[in-house]
């Protein structure tokens, strides 16, 4: 049986969609997303924290926080528009599998270009060269961080990941690198 959830409209002639960016996602247990599903009216911290994030540009594309029930997979896309609610919101069923797709693929792309081009394991991606070449929006407090770095831990190739202000500072194993240079690696060691 294919379960899922919807918000039904009655006689609806045509589907007006928007064209929405991700901007931060907050990740949240079951029991949060139910008390901000039955209080969206309500000002909320998290969505305080990141108003900036929230707007629309003047081709028309609505910026957003998605509000993902890791549990469920369910989500709550919110343009507070200046406000600490929900001031505009989209149910967004079963987006969690989405997310994580296009996490992943971003992962992938990262992790072949570290290995492909590092010369001692190490490796560091800017979030500024992130957006540019993959359209994702990282920083180290909007949860998309949290999810790319958790993505990446998870990979056979990462010895080490830290989340910084602006980047991501990997160490692969080396096994997994192309382009090892043995005179850097026992320079880095200190022999």
């Amino acid at each position: 049986m294919l379960k899922t959830n919807a918000i039904f409209f009655r006689k609806v002639s045509e589907l007006e969609t928007q064209p929405c960016v991700i901007e931060a996602i907050q990740l949240m247990n079951q029991s949060e997303y139910d008390e901000l599903s039955k209080g969206l009216l309500r000002d909320r911290s998290f969505i305080s924290d990141k108003k900036e994030d929230m707007f629309t540009n003047p081709s028309g594309q609505t910026h957003c926080l998605l509000a993902l029930n890791e549990e469920s997979g369910d989500g709550i896309l919110i343009d507070s528009s200046g406000y600490n609610y929900a001031r505009y919101i989209s149910f967004m069923p079963n987006i969690k599998a989405y997310i994580d797709q296009q996490i992943s693929q971003v992962a992938d792309q990262i992790l072949q270009e570290a290995a492909e081009n590092t010369s001692n394991g190490s490796w560091i991606v800017y979030f500024e060269e992130i957006a540019e070449q993959h359209s994702l929006n990282v920083k180290p407090n909007n949860g998309i961080g949290t999810l790319l770095v958790n993505e990446l831990q998870g990979r056979e190739e990462m010895a080490e990941i830290n989340l910084e202000e602006d980047c991501l500072d990997m160490t692969l194993y080396l096994d997994f690198c192309k382009n090892i240079n043995p005179s850097e690696l026992e320079q880095n060691m200190g022999m």
